[in-house]
């Protein structure tokens, strides 16, 4: 009886195993575009992270820090305001 039965799981398993796998599925396009977006915002955020190296810093203190769910919040004091990047022309 075992083997009767073991016969019979292997035929109805045999052509499920012999068939090759589907191919993937192809990504559609409004996919790739969201991918494609999602990498020039990650290169404009980059772009804008060194540029904002170059820039001064001013000499600041933190005052008061308090953690808000999962971010560190920290109040800072300057001791003198940050200069603009580019002066101001007058005339």
């Amino acid at each position: 009886m075992r083997a009767l039965l073991m016969l019979g799981l292997a035929l109805l398993a045999g052509p499920a195993l012999a068939e090759p796998p589907p191919p993937p599925p192809t990504p559609t396009l409004a996919w790739l575009e969201r991918q494609q977006s999602a990498a020039a915002d990650e290169a404009n955020a980059a772009g804008a992270t060194s540029s904002k190296a170059r820039e001064p810093k001013a000499s600041c203190r933190v005052v008061k820090q308090w953690k808000v769910g999962g971010t560190v919040v920290k109040h800072r004091v300057c001791d003198e305001a940050p200069k603009p990047a580019s002066p101001a022309r007058q005339g």
